[in-house]
């Protein structure tokens, strides 16, 4: 049964943000007759959310006043609709904002924090006094929410060329010499597909997986652990490698780790690695910067990191030295120097 009542007979309504609300009758808001005050609290139910009602079925959001709980069928800017049960008769009171909306003030858009966002890579090996030295840049270049939308290796003679673009937050592409396709859940890349060329059906070439504190523990056949926020051991085909590490924090935004450590080895099987894990694709990064790498049980070699920093305290420069394990002499040696946006 509807009723209609004059609009006298409707109370004003005004919700203070501290849970105390004030009403009065005359139907023309505060210019009405002198209000009372009153506590309120509310629920936001299990209904549908503030916006658009579904039913009459006591199920959505709420407020509570005057001892009695009125639940919300609609709130916009302009109407604000509540109703509760009396009996077998519901009571539905529409209201209509009386002057202009005004919207809060957006929060202040804080300027982007660029003083870790690596720009380029310079990768410089020795192998001897007598052999040349090898020069690699890795280039990199990110979207207006700082994601990675370029990046480029120029190696000698060679240049490579990827291109990142999004869907939404739930998938990745990767166009360029290889291309790639990636779903992404809560931690990171879910399952990754191969595109080819030719146009023949996406190939799956990782799913990998991940533990509890959102760190990837294994990658197809490889498995990781994990210490403290860190890598302790990476398990490849069977050969184990051990990390140590540094007081150094991990903090720029890319994982330097994946650069300096045998990412190679990841490569041998999975040569998209690179190409997603220093851009935090697969997971939480380590905390701390590697101080050495131990490699498997047969090797005779293990790779040891030296730092140096910028005025800001920025790692700068990366010095990784392959030690022999039965000799003095230094294999061969590679600095990583990093140029930042600012």
């Amino acid at each position: 049964m509807t009723e209609d009542i004059n609009i006298s007979d409707i109370p004003w309504l005004d919700f203070g943000e501290n849970g105390i609300g004030s009403w009065g009758n005359g139907g023309s808001g505060t210019g009405g007759s002198a209000g009372e005050s009153f506590d309120w609290n509310a629920d936001e139910g299990s209904g549908p959310i503030i916006g658009g009602g579904s039913g009459y079925d006591g199920e959505g959001p709420s407020v509570t006043f005057g001892g009695e709980r009125w639940y919300i069928f609609q709130l916009t800017e302009r109407i604000l609709i509540i109703y509760r049960f009396y009996g077998d008769y519901i009571i539905i009171y529409y209201y209509y904002r009386v002057g202009d909306y005004n919207e809060p003030e957006p929060e202040p858009t804080p300027e982007p924090d660029n003083r870790n966002v690596i720009t380029e890579i310079r990768e410089t090996t020795l192998q001897g006094a007598a052999a040349p030295s090898v020069v690699k840049i890795h280039s990199f270049a990110y979207d207006d929410e700082g994601r990675i939308q370029n990046y480029t290796i120029i190696d000698g003679d060679y240049t490579y060329e990827w291109t990142y673009s999004y869907e939404g937050v739930e998938e990745v592409y990767v166009s360029g010499s290889e291309s790639y396709m990636g779903y992404i859940g809560v931690e990171g890349i879910n399952s990754l597909y191969s595109l080819p060329s030719s146009g023949t059906n996406q190939v799956l070439v990782a799913s990998p997986q991940y533990n509890s504190d959102g760190y990837m523990q294994s990658l197809n056949n490889n498995v990781l652990d994990y210490e403290n926020g860190n890598l302790s051991t990476f398990n490849c085909r069977g050969s184990v490698y051990t990390y140590e590490y540094t007081e150094e924090k991990n903090n720029a935004n890319i994982d330097l780790n994946c650069f300096i450590s045998n990412c190679s080895m990841y490569e041998y099987d999975y040569s998209h690695f690179s190409l997603f894990a220093p851009f935090g694709f697969y997971g939480k990064s380590s905390e701390n910067l590697i101080s050495k790498e131990i490699w498997f049980e047969s090797a005779d070699f293990d790779y040891e990191y030296t730092y140096e920093k910028d005025e800001q305290g920025r790692i700068s420069s990366i010095t990784r030295r392959t030690v022999p394990r039965f000799s003095g002499n230094i294999l061969s040696m590679t600095t990583y120097r990093i140029t930042y946006a600012n």
